[in-house]
């Protein structure tokens, strides 16, 4: 985990977070633009993470997130209204559940759980990436009143990761292995001996997640991996006022 710095932000800019939630990113965008067009609003500039901070970050070495073009923000900010707007159809686990999304991770500490869609089969089809339709959905725990927390989109894209978004600051993380056992993966690697799993090869599958849903934003980076406050005991409310806020939403802050 590495900080910059950490704020005192579950007050004010816990506010502005769920005041943005409520406006989409290509008003917000333009309405940045017009009035403070040096700067970029908060999902159009993120903060370079960690190498170690997932498989795949090889790729990545020697390069710098930062703040995207007006051309690609505007553009970046379209795609995260169009994903938002889709993934909100299921608000609740039990409804996406009902409406066919199938579990293929329980709640994990950081991520929640992940959904895939019922139009796509085990895995996603080589090559294929829409911007505006996440390929899971992710709540924050296992019961049907869990929230929508998250979104992340899964490719198939060989040695190397996806074009992706515009502007170049998702950067996609790989799980080489990972072990299922009926439909569920049990463990992010080969299966244990005894585990009753089955190791499948993933090498070739390349994910990344948007953390743009109503107050689960993670202003440091959109496309971090985990959300800090997506506790291994549970997920944090944003009106709690667990000091995991002060990380999520400070622009400056860190990296699980």
């Amino acid at each position: 985990m590495r900080f910059r710095r950490r704020l005192p932000v579950v007050g004010a800019l816990a506010a502005l977070a769920l005041l943005l939630a409520a406006c989409d990113f290509v008003t917000e965008a333009e309405r940045h633009q017009a009035q403070s067009p040096d700067t970029r609003p908060w999902w159009c500039e993120s903060v370079t993470p960690d190498m170690h901070d997932g498989h795949g970050m090889e790729h990545y070495m020697g390069m710098e997130k930062g703040m995207l073009s007006w051309e690609d923000c505007l553009a970046v900010s379209g795609h995260l209204d169009n994903a938002r707007e889709f993934a909100l159809q299921y608000p609740t686990l039990g409804e996406a559940e009902d409406a066919g999304w199938v579990r293929t991770v329980n709640y994990a500490t950081g991520m929640g759980t992940h959904h895939r869609s019922p139009n796509s089969g085990i895995l996603p089809a080589p090559g294929v990436f829409n911007p505006d339709q996440p390929t899971y959905l992710q709540y924050g725990g296992n019961g049907d009143d869990a929230p929508l927390v998250g979104m992340s989109w899964y490719v198939n894209s060989g040695d190397s990761p996806p074009e992706g978004f515009e502007g170049g600051n998702d950067w996609w993380h790989v799980h080489p292995q990972l072990c299922f056992r009926n439909g569920l993966v049990i463990f992010d690697g080969p299966c244990p001996q005894g585990s009753g799993g089955t190791t499948i090869d993933l090498s070739d599958y390349w994910m990344v997640h948007a953390w743009i849903v109503g107050e689960w934003q993670n202003r440091s980076d959109v496309f971090v991996n985990h959300h800090p406050c997506l506790l291994s005991t549970g997920m944090e409310p944003l009106a709690d006022g667990h000091e995991c806020w002060d990380m999520a939403l400070s622009e400056s802050g860190g990296h699980m």
